[in-house]
């Protein structure tokens, strides 16, 4: 074996800062992504049903007035008002057509106007949703 005098110099990595726009997009996307796969399956969850409700209400937070987005997030949290009356009284979590339809189309087209808001709104929009949470117990969106 080859003898170096040379010693190595330890790999500590940098702190980086994303710019702002860069976001871990896995992350911030996957919970509705994964929400609206399981829609039409058995392993449909309370906390798909919180993903997809959560998504519109961030889009119904940031969007302006009279934007063109403010529609489908409603449409998106009429559904999943109508999913949940449906688990309240059956007891079982379920999904129409409609509703799926509505949450799916929903889910990508909130994503993709998402993806073009700064992070400061998401942020702003995030900490006023928890700290309504925290103040009345729900969310009441």
């Amino acid at each position: 074996m080859a003898n170096t005098k040379k010693t190595r110099k330890a790999y500590k990595p940098k702190p980086c800062v994303l710019p702002l726009g860069m976001r871990k997009a896995i992350a911030f996307e996957m919970p509705g992504f994964q929400a609206s796969v399981a829609l039409g399956m058995d392993h449909l969850e309370e906390q798909h049903v919180y993903d997809l409700l959560s998504n519109a209400d961030m889009v119904r937070r940031i969007a302006p007035d009279g934007h063109e987005i403010l529609p489908i997030a409603h449409e998106m949290v009429l559904a999943v008002a109508e999913i949940q009356a449906r688990a309240q009284r059956v007891g079982k979590l379920g999904v129409t057509g409609d509703e799926m339809r509505v949450l799916r189309e929903g889910v990508g087209r909130t994503m993709v106007y998402l993806r073009t808001v700064s992070n400061f709104a998401i942020d702003q929009a995030a900490r006023a949703a928890l700290a309504e949470f925290n103040r009345a117990g729900v969310l009441r969106v």
